[in-house]
């Protein structure tokens, strides 16, 4: 049986999979580029345990790189290093207070050790500094429909659904919650709207 847990685990990879490339910096050394690069193909590749390797080189050479230990935080949480995945998110966002994607990243990390609160105090605080961040908003409805306050579930992902039009995950949920609320023939033709939109 499918279920809203499940469901959202495969969205929650597909969203850490998405925020691999929340920064590109640009530097003046090839080399260092270079690795940089190498490391962000091998993560978004999917090939995680070299992706760590080539972080780990990085991160030893560069320690103050925040978008490295971001990115090396979203491939510990893939690989189910959710402790080290919150550290290195720490870690970026105390070299880069003022990035507001590994406040995302740790709460996703939080969200997979049913730290409701915790996930749920980062995403407040990227909402307070950006009211349509999108991400946030998703994140937050999840942590809302995890711990059943499946209105407000409903609501944030509509939210979401609305600053990102194209953004078929939020609308997907948007119709989970309604079927938990009971809305069954709203969350059916959700569901059929989202069929004939993206039929494969």
């Amino acid at each position: 049986m499918i279920t809203f847990k499940k469901i959202k685990v495969c969205f929650l990879l597909i969203f850490i999979l998405v925020n691999f490339v929340y920064i590109y910096p640009c530097y003046s050394l090839s080399s260092r580029e270079d690795l940089f690069k190498s490391a962000l193909d091998l993560s978004s590749g999917g090939k995680f345990n070299l992706a760590l390797e080539e972080w780990n080189r990085y991160l030893d050479s560069y320690p103050d790189d925040a978008a490295a230990f971001s990115n090396r935080g979203n491939v510990r949480l893939v690989i189910g290093d959710v402790e080290g995945s919150i550290s290195d998110q720490n870690k970026s966002i105390s070299l880069n207070p003022d990035e507001i994607d590994p406040y995302i990243n740790r709460g996703i990390a939080k969200e997979a050790l049913g730290l409701w609160s915790e996930a749920k105090r980062d995403y407040m605080f990227v909402i307070s500094k950006d009211s349509k961040n999108f991400s946030a908003l998703y994140n937050l409805a999840n942590v809302e429909g995890s711990t059943s306050q499946w209105e407000k579930a409903r609501n944030l992902f509509l939210k979401a659904s609305l600053y990102n039009p194209g953004f078929a995950m939020a609308r997907s949920s948007m119709a989970l919650a309604d079927y938990q609320l009971g809305n069954i023939d709203e969350s059916e033709e959700e569901l059929k709207k989202l069929i004939r939109r993206y039929p494969t």
